[in-house]
């Protein structure tokens, strides 16, 4: 797994070293635009490589590779933030930054509901862990279980010739 993201480091810089003439004859919104689809290309392969290594379940990953495509089509087609941007009347980084910033939101929302429910399933199998054993210590009370630290104790019978 380490050979992996090195050589994705490794790509990474070589792109960034060919790609390095031409950043710096772009002007500031192409090099947002740039940084925007090397952003987007991450946050994609980092999911597909998580999803294989089994860190990240599939229902979650549609929300990530979701975020990559959201990310890569404003970082292609800049006319969506200019619609935003007059429509909103901000400037080209501030209409950037509001777009993201209330996608990143409905993101935290969504985790925040995801990690409730699983709050609420964590209490119920605690309380029904907690309703188990009490049923086992009345069980072991009243001898119809033996507990289970107790050993079975192995009696031969007399004919077995022991």
């Amino acid at each position: 797994m380490k050979k992996r993201w090195l050589f994705g480091i490794g790509i990474l810089a070589v792109a960034g070293w060919l790609m390095w003439p031409w950043l710096t004859r772009a002007d500031q919104l192409m090099r947002i635009r740039a940084l925007m689809g090397v952003v987007s290309i991450g946050v994609f392969l980092i999911t597909l490589l998580a999803i294989r290594s089994y860190k990240l379940r599939e229902k979650y990953a549609i929300l990530w590779l979701a975020t990559a495509a959201m990310i890569i089509l404003v970082a292609l087609f800049p006319n969506l933030v200019d619609i935003t941007r007059e429509w909103f009347g901000m400037q080209y980084v501030t209409s950037l930054v509001a777009v993201i910033f209330i996608f990143l939101v409905l993101v935290s929302f969504h985790f925040s509901i995801a990690l409730s429910a699983l709050n609420d399933k964590v209490a119920a199998i605690a309380s029904r862990t907690a309703i188990l054993e009490a049923r086992i210590r009345e069980l072991e009370r009243h001898g119809n279980a033996r507990p289970p630290d107790e050993k079975e104790e192995v009696h031969e019978h007399p004919a077995a010739g022991g």
